[in-house]
């Protein structure tokens, strides 16, 4: 058996399709297939059973995977031992991060470190924490970047950024010429507000609440699933929102958006960058690593 032979069985075992598996690796569906044939007879045994348009490791398929990983993550710190003693930081890095590292921090960092290391490309899926987290166990990404600290004792935590919710209001807004105001002065305001489960939500509510406000569904002038949207319905005028200051910062230095503070209300939170604690990282994910971590850019 051969490494290309591991790497298409892995990567089928893993999407559950020959398609979906050629496709990832650049080949042909025939080819793949012809891949694991060749080393289902070299081990004579066949190592999947195909169930209707999907196919499923069998006991030995099962058997031959935990090698098969073990063998290929081998290779990868192989490569990058090399690489590091030959001072060489290149290929693709794909990180996992959560909505606002995701959105607003990490891409203030690319060109930075593009200058600094330009045969690279780092690649930024834009997903929940606890997907982050799981995509970092499973070795989907070498590193994320985390809201929340999503407990499991293979993954290990650092501190990245502070960020902080803030009241903001377009510049038209009869609230825009004030510059503090009281939790209850939001009674009847139109509220521009996340999802369900979104995070900000959740925290900005329950700090309202503690300040003797409760919004009322009337209020609610538009629900959005990220923050670059309630940062345009903002401009827009549709109405005020609780949001994170990174995502406004520079509509706030701008103009585009005025900061009316609400007393008392003081809501802050964490992201984390976080790593496998038994994986190596390439000299690649460790030097992007280093660099997030050393940036003053974020004013964290």
């Amino acid at each position: 058996m051969d490494i290309r032979q591991l790497e298409v069985f892995c990567q089928v075992a893993k999407s559950g399709s020959f398609s979906r598996a050629a496709k990832a690796l650049g080949l042909s569906q025939p080819t793949a297939s012809e891949h694991i044939k060749i080393l289902e007879e070299e081990l004579g045994t066949r190592l999947f059973d195909r169930l209707g348009r999907r196919v499923q490791p069998t006991r030995a398929g099962v058997l031959l995977q935990g090698h098969a990983q073990r063998i290929l993550q081998e290779r990868e710190k192989a490569k990058a031992a090399i690489e590091e003693f030959l001072g060489i930081v290149r290929g693709h890095l794909s990180i996992g991060a959560s909505t606002i590292p995701g959105g607003f921090l990490l891409p203030c960092l690319l060109g930075g470190f593009k200058k600094r290391y330009p045969e690279t490309t780092v690649i930024i899926q834009v997903l929940g924490s606890g997907r982050v987290a799981g995509g970092v166990l499973e070795g989907e990404f070498q590193i994320g970047f985390t809201g929340a600290r999503i407990p499991n004792s293979q993954l290990v935590y650092r501190f990245f950024a502070r960020d902080e919710l803030l009241l903001a209001v377009p510049p038209g807004h009869p609230l825009a010429g004030r510059k503090r105001i009281r939790a209850e002065e939001l009674e009847g305001v139109k509220l521009i507000v996340r999802e369900e489960g979104s995070g900000t939500r959740s925290v900005a509510e329950e700090r309202l609440r503690d300040l003797g406000f409760e919004m009322k569904p009337g209020q609610v002038a538009a629900v959005l699933g990220n923050p670059e949207a309630v940062r345009t319905a903002l401009k827009s005028g549709v109405g005020v929102a609780i949001v994170s200051r990174f995502a406004v910062r520079e509509d706030l230095a701008g103009g585009a958006l005025r900061e009316v503070e609400i007393q008392g209300f003081e809501c802050s939170r964490e992201f984390f960058s976080v790593v496998h604690k038994a994986r190596s990282l390439s000299p690649l994910a460790r030097g992007f690593l280093d660099f997030a971590h050393s940036s003053p850019s974020l004013g964290s």
